[in-house]
């Protein structure tokens, strides 16, 4: 494709802002040949296909959609050859803007585009490291077997008053002042004493017993977060259909056999050792890789562009949106929750963001220098383990990980260890704040 005129400007380091004009005559030529395809494919009765005339398809698919096939033709090839034109390697996918098209004349718009940033690589070899020394104890044993016993609670019905912890199936009703009660009935289980419910319902069912009916009146805050209750007062009527209280079994050679599969606790004993053992050490490699990744950080130089981070940010941010609706959930109730503004958790997505993207770039400046690569055949062994149609992202994101495992698997055999004293107690595993 000939362009009729690039003017680039360099808005900062490694982001470059191309103005883009196609003439018109390449216009031409990409709008006559979706004609020509459109021709071919769609059908018009009277009409052989390959013969309908421009104006009747203009008219039988909407010139919009003849529009956006134009645009989907002709903005990719313009935007590769200026780039080509100015040895200009993007590593992310441009963003176009303002585009400027019309039937006969130059199509014009604006690219902006990232390039790799430079990277100055300190003495990565040779990183002095702590390694902290993990022991299975006797008490993290016990602490599993019980997490084990809890697992394995049976909830049994029981005539009894419930107690707080006991599960209670209930219908309910909920009244405003001066409603009669209804045949409309809502059912539910709940935990009996469970606090920080509105209207608090659980609370309610503390002492109650099967076939108990009863009703209790609640009033909202005048600063409740609906303001069609804020303030008003209800009255809940509710009848108990059900006390289900938690049997914990202790756990003997019996019960292991039956529920477990094993054939004694000292069985049983060793499995949770083993486990215990693999994820302290999968604690200890996650340690380590984490230290290295700051000492990197400290002692390597990443300029990173604004607009990379920015745009990687929001990608997070977006993932975490799209994690939320699948867990029926929207981004403001889940900020809410712990007390975040959205702007204060789009600051730490802008931090988290630049980490991982210098961390990128330097372990990609390392591969280089040490001719560290990834076949495909190798990154294919990969993705055969996991499941499900495969896109371009997924083949991408393997290669990364891949090579970066490999050079951190370089930076933690060349470190230099100091072993920490000693831990005997359990080691706690990172938070996050994603869903």
């Amino acid at each position: 494709m000939q362009l009729a005129n690039v003017q680039v400007e360099q808005k900062e380091p490694h982001v470059w802002e191309l103005q883009i004009e196609v003439p018109a005559d390449e216009v031409k030529r990409t709008t006559d040949s979706v004609y020509r395809q459109l021709s071919r494919s769609i059908r018009v009765p009277g009409f052989r296909p390959g013969h309908i005339p421009p104006g009747l398809i203009k008219r039988w698919v909407g010139e919009e959609q003849i529009r956006q096939q134009i645009l989907e033709n002709l903005l990719p090839e313009a935007l590769m050859t200026a780039l080509k034109e100015h040895n200009l390697e993007p590593i992310t996918l441009p963003d176009w803007r303002d585009v400027q098209f019309a039937e006969g004349q130059p199509l014009k718009f604006v690219a902006e585009v990232i390039t790799k940033p430079e990277v100055k690589l300190g003495d990565y070899k040779g990183l002095t490291l702590k390694r902290v020394k993990v022991q299975v104890t006797d008490e993290m044993v016990q602490e599993a077997l019980e997490d084990i016993r809890q697992e394995l609670a049976r909830y049994e019905a029981t005539e009894e008053p419930a107690q707080e912890g006991d599960r209670v199936r209930v219908r309910y009703q909920f009244l405003e002042e001066g409603e009669e009660p209804s045949d409309q009935w809502q059912s539910g289980t709940f935990v009996a004493g469970s606090p920080n419910w509105t209207p608090p319902l659980p609370e309610n069912l503390v002492g109650k017993k099967r076939g108990d009916e009863s009703e209790f009146s609640f009033t909202y805050p005048d600063d409740y977060h609906n303001p069609q209750l804020a303030g008003k007062t209800i009255k809940v009527k509710f009848v108990v259909e059900g006390v289900l209280r938690r049997n914990l079994p202790e756990l003997t050679d019996e019960v292991v056999q039956e529920e477990l599969g094993l054939e004694s606790v000292e069985a049983l004993k060793e499995e949770v050792k083993r486990d215990l053992e693999a994820r302290l050490r999968r604690a200890v490699r996650d340690s380590e890789i984490y230290q290295a990744g700051e000492a990197l950080l400290e002692i390597c130089q990443v300029a990173l562009p604004n607009a990379l981070v920015e745009k990687f940010a929001n990608e997070l941010l977006s993932e975490t949106e799209s994690s939320l609706r699948r867990q029926g959930l929207s981004l403001e109730v889940w900020l809410a929750r712990q007390g975040k503004s959205v702007d204060e958790y789009r600051n730490e997505l802008r931090q988290d963001a630049e980490r991982i993207l210098r961390l990128r770039f330097i372990l990609e400046a390392i591969a280089e220098r040490e001719g560290i690569t990834v076949t495909d055949e190798e990154v294919q062994q990969v993705l055969e383990e996991g499941k499900g149609e495969l896109t371009e992202d997924d083949i991408v994101s393997a290669r990364r990980r891949i090579l970066e495992q490999r050079v951190m698997d370089l930076i933690l055999t060349t470190a230099h260890w100091v072993e920490e004293a000693e831990k005997e107690e359990r080691g706690e595993e990172g938070e996050t704040t994603k869903p």
